[in-house]
C-alpha cells in the first residue's frame, strides 16, 4: 500500500516520482514526476497553424490503482 510521499516510478518515462495525492477508495493515485515531459498547447486557432507541444517540469499524472479492502 503506497502513502503520499512515497517514490514511485514514472508511468511516462520511468523516472523517480512522488505520490501527491491518494483518492479515499485507494483506487486512483496523483504522482508528480521531477523531470520534463511534453504537454500539448491549446488548439490551433485562426492565427496560428498548428499546435506546439512544450516541454512542462514537475507534469502530475493520474494513475489507476488496485484499491484497498
Amino acid at each position: 500500500m503506497t502513502t503520499i510521499g512515497d517514490h514511485v516510478r514514472c508511468p511516462q518515462c520511468g523516472g523517480t516520482a512522488r505520490v501527491v495525492w491518494i483518492s479515499q477508495d485507494g483506487g486512483t493515485e496523483a504522482i508528480k514526476c521531477a523531470r520534463y515531459h511534453s504537454q500539448m498547447s491549446p488548439p490551433p486557432t485562426k492565427f496560428s497553424s498548428r499546435a506546439q507541444a512544450k516541454t512542462k517540469k514537475g507534469m502530475v499524472f493520474l494513475v489507476k490503482t488496485t484499491p484497498k479492502k
